[in-house]
């Protein structure tokens, strides 16, 4: 009765874990228009995905290590490629993301030199930032991982001027929630392996996934509930987006143009409620998820 007790008691608290956590469950390329399933971290791969598989739907820990190129196991290499037009749109969708962990959204591309099929991205400076959003007041919702609950995208532009060939795409969300203790930052990412066609001749020098990230950065090591519409400098990892493809939305409509820095903070009055010092996730008060 112990053993099944125990048991029953396991198997709640890793369900618990994984609703609490979560991945991108799909993409849609705009151009051409077509839609990419991710396998579920706990399934078994599916081959026609160009959606590099993840083992688990937590953090990339550490995050200092190999798990923050592309997820927890999730850098192997697959079969397919996704085609994508320069200058077009790709919209990863998180829907599920039943996790509270307030952050940034960053997304990358590596170029793959020979190919996807050979290439994981986990040595040198080949991460170049083409999208990110922070902090920003003047909306309802000012972290960006606020916004991907519902309906759960998050568009990008891949930039016009990027050279031809095939790159993995790299998206994700950080958690700060515990990120006043070393190492407690949580990132999410995901790498899709995709085809650039029409574009230009840029093929800039990026960051090192692993190596960009510190445990010490201001903006990974740092007390969420300071950041707010009166203080709402918050300085994204990874540096300033290196080649830009337009402004990310969520949702179906792009927003119209806003004017932001590079850390994705404005000093414009706030439009929406804001959360008290405590608020953040397994704070004094909170309600919400603390997975």
């Amino acid at each position: 009765m112990r053993s099944v007790l125990h048991s029953t008691v396991v198997l709640s608290v890793l369900a618990s874990l994984a609703a609490g956590h979560g991945q991108v469950h799909k993409i849609i390329t705009h151009n051409p228009v077509a839609t990419y399933v991710a396998a579920d971290a706990y399934g078994a791969a599916d081959p026609n995905s160009p959606i590099r598989k993840i083992n688990e739907v937590g953090p990339a820990t550490p995050f200092t290590g190999p798990n923050i190129t592309c997820g927890p196991g999730g850098n192997v290499p697959v079969k397919n490629v996704a085609p994508v037009v320069a200058g077009s749109e790709v919209t990863f969708d998180w829907n599920p993301w039943n996790s509270v962990h307030q952050g940034p959204l960053m997304t990358y591309v590596a170029r793959c030199p020979n190919g996807c099929a050979t290439f994981k991205g986990d040595t040198g400076n080949v991460w170049v930032k083409i999208a990110e959003d922070g902090y920003n007041p003047n909306r309802a919702l000012p972290w960006a991982e606020e916004n991907i609950h519902s309906p759960g995208t998050y568009t990008i532009k891949i930039p016009a001027s990027l050279a031809d060939g095939e790159y993995l795409l790299r998206h994700e969300v950080l958690g700060l929630h515990v990120a006043s203790q070393v190492g407690g930052a949580q990132f999410y990412p995901t790498c899709i392996q995709i085809k650039v066609t029409g574009g230009g001749s840029a093929n800039p020098t990026g960051i090192a996934l692993p190596g960009a990230y510190k445990t010490d950065d201001p903006g990974i090591l740092m007390q969420l509930y300071k950041v707010t519409p009166q203080t709402p400098t918050y300085v994204i990892p990874g540096g300033p987006v290196i080649l830009q493809g337009g402004p990310g939305y969520y949702g179906g409509t792009p927003p119209k143009p806003t004017t932001t820095t590079n850390s994705g903070s404005t000093t414009t009055a706030p439009s929406g409620p804001q959360q008290t010092a405590w608020g953040q996730c397994g704070g004094q008060g909170w309600t919400g998820a603390t997975n």
